[in-house]
């Protein structure tokens, strides 16, 4: 019986689909309307690493790639639609949120006078805009150090509840009436409106496989071309998580590679998304949890000063543009900021804020821009502070 108990607890894949498992029963409990979701996985996986447990490098990248691939090509055919509709306004918030957080990020660590580790910067950045996509690439760029996890696993929970806590608290302290901007908002639509009805709306695609690992293979190209930056002695590279990405992203867009269609079903990707996030952020957990203790006990008051810092700044920076240079409908904004900062939990919380899932498309908007520039931010903080 003992020799049967240590096979089976020996098995990684055992000890990941466990992990995950637990992870995402303990994502569902909700307190007070707030819940970890997918992410419970990230931190049931901490445990399990903590207890001695480690897992492929392989299943990682796989993981990763199943989960960014999945969100591109959901993404990829709004992308034409918000420019037609709002031009480029979300397409830079994205640019910008993410850019401000990078950005406070590093004065923050320069402020500490190199005592901290890169690594654990990196993850902090990713942690305070909870986005899993930048900790897949600050993984992948560092041979997945697990500085980068733990760093994100500090930060992590300060990125969500600033941006839940923001989403309730700026019409108050900004004084924004809700009902007025749903009113607006829903006039600004009927006034928007395009000739897409009468065209008739596409019919569900089947999932591709061929297409899906073109798309992935195009995608590993893109990653490994070197990226020249101005100031910087070393090429970038965008790497499995950006080139996937951006692969994605641009094939889901045009639709089409030759006689094969791109547009696939919407259920099989976001099973997609959900399996490989969940995944991803167990094998992350595990592969980091035995250095967690000792890097709180360290470091933890800096990095979690650093991530709850770096993420205002971001989210009042994606406000402040949006609400008084663009004169974006809040219903719009708020659903920007929560993609700027590539917050799921966050759009929950919006929709809930403002009593309409509308918000949702200022999310879907700025999310792609979001979710590439984390990746190529994280980089470039990673190699900076390196």
């Amino acid at each position: 019986m003992d020799a049967f108990i240590r096979s089976v607890m020996g098995n990684k894949f055992f000890i990941l689909f466990v992990a995950t498992a637990l992870g995402l029963m303990i994502g569902r409990v909700k307190i007070k309307g707030i819940s970890l979701e997918t992410s419970g996985a990230l931190f049931v996986g901490l445990v399990f690493g903590a207890l001695g447990y480690k897992i492929d490098n392989v299943l990682f990248t796989f993981s990763l790639v199943l989960f960014v691939s999945a969100v591109g090509l959901l993404a990829a055919k709004d992308i034409g639609k918000v420019i037609k509709l709002y031009g480029l306004k979300f397409v830079m918030l994205g640019i910008i949120i993410t850019f401000s957080g990078a950005f406070a990020t590093y004065i923050l660590t320069l402020l500490h006078q190199g005592s901290l580790d890169p690594y654990l910067v990196s993850g902090t950045y990713t942690g305070a805009l909870t986005s899993s996509p930048g900790l897949a690439a600050a993984l992948e760029a560092t041979k997945n150090n697990p500085n980068i996890t733990i760093g994100h696993a500090v930060a992590y929970p300060f990125g969500v509840l600033l941006v839940i806590l923001f989403v309730h608290l700026a019409p108050i302290i900004f004084r924004i009436d809700v009902k007025k901007e749903l009113e607006k908002y829903r006039m600004e639509m009927k006034q928007g409106e395009t000739t897409e009805k009468a065209k008739g709306a596409p019919a569900n695609e089947k999932f591709n496989l061929l297409s899906y690992t073109i798309v992935l293979a195009l995608g590993i190209i893109i990653g490994n071309i070197p990226i020249k930056i101005p100031g910087i002695a070393t090429p970038i590279k965008l790497e499995t998580t950006g080139g996937v990405l951006i692969s994605a992203l641009l094939l889901g867009y045009l639709g089409k590679i030759g006689p094969l269609s791109t547009r696939m079903s919407k259920e099989v990707l976001a099973t997609f998304r959900e399996l490989g996030l969940a995944f991803f952020l167990a094998i992350v957990g595990i592969e980091s949890g035995a250095g967690v203790v000792e890097v709180v006990k360290q470091s933890g008051v800096s990095l979690m000063i650093i991530g709850f810092l770096a993420g205002v700044f971001a989210e009042l920076v994606g406000f402040l543009i949006g609400r008084y240079v663009w004169k974006i409908n809040w219903i719009l904004l708020v659903g920007a900021i929560c993609g700027g900062m590539t917050s799921t939990p966050g759009l929950g919380a919006a929709i809930d804020a403002t009593g309409t899932d509308e918000v949702a498309t200022g999310y879907g908007a700025t999310y792609p821009m979001a979710l590439l520039f984390m990746v190529i931010w994280t980089i470039l903080l990673h190699t900076i502070l390196g």
